[in-house]
């Protein structure tokens, strides 16, 4: 094969194309017409395709020209390569935060709960006074479950301070089971003219049921006293109120 049909071959329409598409300056018919071209060798040959694919001196583009893509073109309609992509611009402040939104309306009220068990029933309390006499009166108080019976002398020169004296220590005192538990009392001290100054102690129990005890004021004592013992000296008992109330009574009782 002669150096001149290699030559053709070599620059046939698909090499005229890729020579056009890298920018090269010569064209076929100055190729063809010269004189001076010799047989062209493979390392001429790659020496060419490479700077027809690399015309900013091979920084750019694949090596081989059949592997070329279409440069960009430039601003002044040149082709060229593609620049390097510049640096990633900075994320931008984040926007204000938005106002809070307003609260929700209350949702419904839950069922009721059922009521809980009835608790114990707590100590009663109770207080009574009386002043039946010019020299003392006379009180008497419930409280924790006992029964106290007071006196205060109010003749001149006296303290006035109040002496109590416990009843719930006396036999037959009302302490729970049928006779219930004091739960209110009264005081009955109508004795103004008598020469013995009996005073009578009334509680109600927790059941219904009225007992009594009974005292002697004294008033030959500074200060004046009360005396709940029997000629003996033993504490007079508690006793059951003959007849106790009862529904519907009229002037009885059971």
């Amino acid at each position: 094969m002669n150096p001149e049909s290699r030559t053709v071959r070599l620059l046939g329409p698909p090499a005229r194309g890729r020579f056009k598409r890298a920018g090269v300056v010569a064209s076929l018919t100055l190729v063809m017409a010269s004189g001076v071209v010799g047989p062209a060798t493979p390392a001429d040959l790659n020496t060419s395709e490479r700077a027809a694919s690399a015309p900013d001196g091979g920084r750019c583009g694949p090596r081989r020209l059949e592997d070329r893509v279409p440069p960009d073109e430039t601003s002044d309609g040149r082709r060229g390569c593609r620049g390097p992509r510049g640096p990633r611009g900075e994320t931008g402040p984040a926007g204000p935060q938005g106002p809070t939104g307003a609260t929700g309306a209350t949702g419904a009220a839950g069922p009721r709960g059922e009521t809980g068990a009835t608790g114990p029933t707590g100590p009663c309390v109770g207080l009574d006074a009386a002043q039946e006499s010019e020299d003392f009166e006379i009180r008497l108080a419930l409280t924790g479950g006992r029964t106290y019976a007071g006196i205060r002398d109010q003749r001149a020169g006296e303290k006035q301070t109040v002496l109590w004296t416990d009843l719930s220590a006396r036999p037959d005192y009302p302490a729970g089971g049928a006779a219930g538990l004091p739960c209110d009392v009264a005081v009955n001290a109508h004795n103004r003219s008598a020469k013995v100054r009996r005073v009578k102690f009334d509680v109600i129990t927790t059941t219904g049921q009225v007992w009594e005890a009974a005292c002697v004021a004294f008033t030959t004592t500074h200060p004046a006293t009360l005396n709940c013992a029997d000629r003996t000296g033993h504490p007079k008992p508690w006793i059951l109120v003959a007849r106790q109330p009862v529904p519907e009574a009229v002037n009885g009782g059971s």
